[in-house]
């Protein structure tokens, strides 16, 4: 098979899938750790352009949310956060030129892949209510009238189900571009996007911080980027895609991702990782080649290169927001009917039912595989199949 990348406008539709969870978490790390929003969105744009030129695919981009909100919470500094960037781009690399991440990957079971889906799904989807319950219209905005944020929301749903879905048209990049034309002619551009700085700041590693980087930031992350990031993202990348995605394994996965992250920190950037419900969110919107994430990625780095642009991301209105992140969200939920097994379903809903309570990916897997092991156990005492 050719695999070749195109840039109809399927592929421009798909782009816009993963607004909804890239930019929430690009301004609160601009508002609170002080990044440029210029740095952010081109590094993060030239790594959607190399990732799509290679893979073929729409494999996302995202910045790593476990580490965000850590971040967020800790108020880490621009240059702590670009220096584990570093080094958890080389942990990465580590594991995947070692042949870690393939042995790793026979732990990981369809059932468990699927829970991890099932649980980043429900945790969109709850993200998506909190969006439109704890900011006005925009997301710079704490409050507003929380009816009509709510009638807005159920409205997008229903139109981006019914077009975007249900007739392949690109309702979702109409609804973006609407809303910020909106914003526009009404004048509510009043929006606090941080600092302005250089796109780029070269700089070396503290390696002081290895150890503080590696407690506070890298051992809470790694599981879910194992989970979510590696494992679940192939699994997705094949379910979309089949043959046009057979560029796409864990240790490439893997080994993009490190790289990718070794050069975001040396540019001082905040790290990134190929998140499955991205990939269903290109997927849902109607993205097949990796001319998605080269489109959405020029956009990023075009937004950060002419500096008025980069508050436009911001424009969006938060119930179009919400609603992209219930579309996907759902998309990655309905992944577990590919399971055949009761004893798999079991698995998938206690790793992605303790994930959404606990937001702590590693105790979830934890306790999906001691459910399978004890469910299988039993299957093979009492003899049936």
């Amino acid at each position: 098979m050719n695999l070749k990348n195109r840039f109809g406008l399927s592929e421009w539709s798909g782009a816009i899938g993963d607004l909804g969870t890239m930019l929430p978490l690009a301004f609160v790390l601009v508002l609170f750790n002080h990044f440029s929003p210029q740095r952010l969105f081109f590094l993060w744009g030239a790594a959607y352009i190399i990732t799509g030129w290679f893979y073929r695919v729409p494999v996302a981009i995202q910045p790593l949310k476990a580490m965000a909100v850590i971040a967020i919470a800790g108020g880490f500094s621009v240059a702590q956060l670009a220096s584990t960037s570093f080094f958890y781009g080389v942990l990465l690399i580590l594991l995947s030129l070692t042949g870690a991440i393939r042995w790793l990957e026979k732990v990981f079971s369809p059932a468990l892949i699927r829970g991890v889906q099932v649980g980043i799904g429900l945790i969109l989807l709850h993200k998506a209510i909190d969006l439109v319950l704890d900011h006005g219209l925009y997301i710079h905005q704490d409050s507003g009238s929380l009816f009509i944020n709510i009638i807005l929301l159920l409205l997008a749903v229903i139109l981006l189900s019914v077009f975007q879905l249900w007739k392949q048209q690109p309702a979702g990049l109409i609804m973006i571009l609407l809303g910020i034309a909106y914003t526009l002619v009404t004048g509510n551009t009043d929006i606090t996007t941080g600092t302005f700085g250089q796109v780029i700041y070269p700089q070396l590693p503290d390696f002081t911080f290895l150890i503080p980087a590696f407690i506070y930031l890298i051992i809470p992350q790694l599981p879910l980027t194992l989970g979510n990031a590696v494992y679940a993202a192939n699994d997705a990348c094949h379910v979309f895609w089949k043959e046009q995605a057979k560029r796409v394994n864990p240790s490439r996965l893997s080994l993009s991702i490190g790289t990718g992250d070794v050069i975001i920190g040396l540019l001082g950037g905040f790290p990134i990782c190929h998140g499955a419900g991205g990939i269903a969110a290109h997927a849902k919107f109607g993205g097949k080649t990796g001319g998605t994430t080269i489109i959405i990625g020029g956009l990023l780095v075009l937004f950060s290169i002419i500096k008025p642009l980069s508050g436009f991301l911001f424009y969006i209105p938060v119930p179009i927001l919400g609603a992209l992140l219930v579309i996907t969200s759902f998309g990655l939920i309905i992944l577990i009917r590919r399971l055949h097994h009761y004893i798999e379903y079991i698995t998938a809903l206690t790793v992605g039912l303790i994930s959404y309570f606990t937001r702590n990916l590693f105790i979830a897997l934890i306790a999906g595989f001691v459910v399978e092991f004890i469910l299988n156990f039993v299957i093979k005492k009492s003899g049936k199949t």
